[in-house]
């Protein structure tokens, strides 16, 4: 059985790995991009051989100052309106009712499902100090 340390070592090389492998594959991205040029909104296939088809999607992203969109908007008909309204669960209210209200958390454990997430592992270095 490996010991820490090994295992330490092993874990900061594919570490290493991962990074070089992730900045080659944005680089041959960047290589293929130039020779299919995306869409600016859309998938684009462009088939390289009898087996293997090269895909690209263009995407557009919006960012908004809320406040003007809406102050912009409010004589729109409803439905025309660039703005919607989210509802989400708020998850530091949902752990505090959890451990501090157990008679609350009793009602809501019905509707919400709690589960570990992936564990995340992260290994420093220093330099000698």
């Amino acid at each position: 059985m490996p010991t820490i340390q090994e295992l330490a070592a092993t874990w900061l090389q594919a570490k290493a790995d991962e990074t070089a492998a992730n900045a080659r594959r944005l680089s041959t991205e960047e290589e293929i991009l130039k020779l299919l040029p995306a869409k600016e909104e859309g998938k684009t296939t462009t088939p390289i051989s009898n087996s293997t088809r090269i895909s690209t999607t263009g995407k557009l992203s919006f960012k908004a100052d809320l406040g003007a969109l809406q102050a912009i908007t409010m004589s729109w008909p409803e439905a025309m309106r660039p703005i919607k309204t989210k509802i989400e669960q708020d998850e530091p209210a949902l752990r505090q009712i959890r451990a501090e209200r157990p008679d609350l958390w009793r009602q809501l454990a019905v509707a919400v499902t709690v589960k570990p997430a992936k564990v995340y592992v992260q290994i420093e270095v220093s330099d000698g100090v």
